[in-house]
C-alpha cells in the first residue's frame, strides 16, 4: 500500500482509522452539491446524502474488500482522502476526493503521482481508476498525468496507466 509519504507540496499520507470517520463524511457530503440543485426539503436532501453515503460504504466494501483508505494531510491538517485497492499487480484509485478549501492547488496531482510512484517501487504492471467524465477537472488531471481512457461509458469511464519499463 501507499507508504507514508510527503511531497514537494509538504503533502504526505498516513492510513485512515475510526477518528477519521467524521472528515470522511464531511468530504463525502462537499461533493453533494448537486443534490443540492434538486430542491428537496433540508431533512428529505439529509435523507438522500445519508442513503449515497451508505450506498457508497457498502458498495466499496463488496467490491473492494482489501482496499486501504488514507488520509491526505497537509502539515497536521486533513485535506483529502484516497481510497487505494492493491489486487497484486495492480493498484487501483477507488476514490480520491479533496476538500473544497483546498481544491486547485495540486494536491490531487501529488496524490495521484505518489500512487504512481508507489506502482512503479511495487512492480505493478498499472495504476487503475474510474471518472466521471463531467468531472472535467479530474479528467484532464488524469489524462496530463498519462492515464489512457480504457472503456467509456456516458457516467464512468474507466482509465489505466502503465509505467515505462526500466
Amino acid at each position: 500500500m501507499l507508504a507514508d509519504t510527503q511531497s514537494p507540496l509538504l503533502l504526505h499520507t498516513r492510513p485512515g482509522g475510526a477518528q477519521d470517520a467524521p472528515f470522511l463524511r464531511a468530504l463525502f457530503d462537499s461533493h453533494c452539491a448537486h443534490l443540492h440543485a434538486l430542491g428537496l426539503p433540508p431533512a428529505a436532501l439529509q435523507a438522500l446524502v445519508d442513503q449515497q453515503y451508505a450506498f457508497r460504504q457498502a458498495d466499496y466494501g463488496r467490491r473492494f474488500p482489501q482496499a486501504r483508505t488514507l488520509i491526505a494531510l497537509a502539515g497536521h491538517e486533513p485535506i483529502g482522502a484516497l481510497v487505494l485497492d492493491d489486487d497484486d499487480d495492480t493498484l487501483h484509485i477507488v476514490d480520491l476526493a479533496v476538500a473544497p478549501h483546498s481544491r486547485g492547488c495540486g494536491h490531487g496531482r501529488t496524490l495521484v503521482r505518489q500512487v504512481q510512484a508507489q506502482a512503479r517501487e511495487m512492480g505493478r504492471q498499472a495504476v487503475t481508476l474510474s471518472v466521471d467524465p463531467l468531472n472535467q477537472p479530474a479528467l484532464r488531471l488524469y489524462l496530463a498525468l498519462g492515464f489512457e481512457a480504457t472503456e467509456q461509458q456516458p457516467v464512468q469511464w474507466r482509465m489505466l496507466w502503465r509505467p515505462l519499463p526500466p
